[in-house]
C-alpha cells in the first residue's frame, strides 16, 4: 500500500515587512513636509528685518567675492588682524564686514606622506587660528582641503567676508 503524503503549502507571512511599509509611510511623509514648508521672514518693529516706523528695511549679508588668501609656512602665523584690516581697506570692503567662510588647504608631499597628514596639518592650524583670534573666526564656517602642488610645511588659508545691505525706501 502506498502512503501518500499531502504537503501543507505555507502562506506567506506579511509581518516581516509591515515594518518596511511603515518606515516608507514615514519616509513619504517627511519628503511631502520638506516640499511643503515655506519660510516666512521675521516681521518685527525691533530692527533688524521688518518694518519700522511706517518705511519698510531688508538686511541681507553680501559676500564679498574677492578672499583674502594667506600662505603660511610651519605654522608661523601673521598678525591676521592687521592683514584683514589692511585687504579690508585695499579693498573698499566696509569696516563691520565679518569672516563667514574659511577654507584651510593643507599640503603634503605625495611621494613621502599620506594626504591624512595634509589634513592633520590644517586642522592643527585651525586650532591654532581658534584660540589666538576667537572672536574674529567665531563666525565662520570652516572647510578642510588639501593639496600636492605647494611644498608640505605650507598652508593655505582662504577668508572670505560677509557685509551687512540694509536697503529702505527712504
Amino acid at each position: 500500500m502506498i502512503k501518500s503524503t499531502v504537503l501543507a503549502t505555507e502562506e506567506d507571512d506579511l509581518t516581516g515587512l509591515s515594518g518596511w511599509m511603515y518606515t516608507d509611510l514615514l519616509l513619504a511623509l517627511v519628503v511631502v513636509f520638506l516640499a511643503t514648508i515655506t519660510f516666512v521672514p521675521n516681521l518685527d518693529s525691533t530692527g533688524g528685518s521688518g518694518i519700522t516706523s511706517g518705511d519698510s528695511i531688508f538686511s541681507y549679508s553680501k559676500t564679498i567675492d574677492k578672499p583674502l588668501n594667506l600662505l603660511i609656512e610651519d605654522q608661523q602665523i601673521p598678525d591676521i588682524p592687521a592683514l584683514i584690516e589692511g585687504f579690508k581697506s585695499q579693498e573698499g570692503i566696509s569696516p563691520s564686514a565679518v569672516v563667514v567662510y574659511l577654507q584651510i588647504v593643507g599640503s603634503y608631499n605625495d611621494r613621502m606622506e599620506l594626504q591624512s597628514e595634509a589634513v592633520a596639518r590644517a586642522l592643527s592650524l585651525s586650532q591654532i587660528l581658534d584660540q589666538q583670534f576667537p572672536e574674529l573666526f567665531q563666525a565662520a564656517a570652516t572647510t578642510f582641503s588639501t593639496t600636492s602642488t605647494i611644498p608640505s610645511n605650507q598652508v593655505v588659508v582662504r577668508i572670505i567676508f560677509a557685509e551687512r545691505v540694509l536697503i529702505s525706501n527712504n
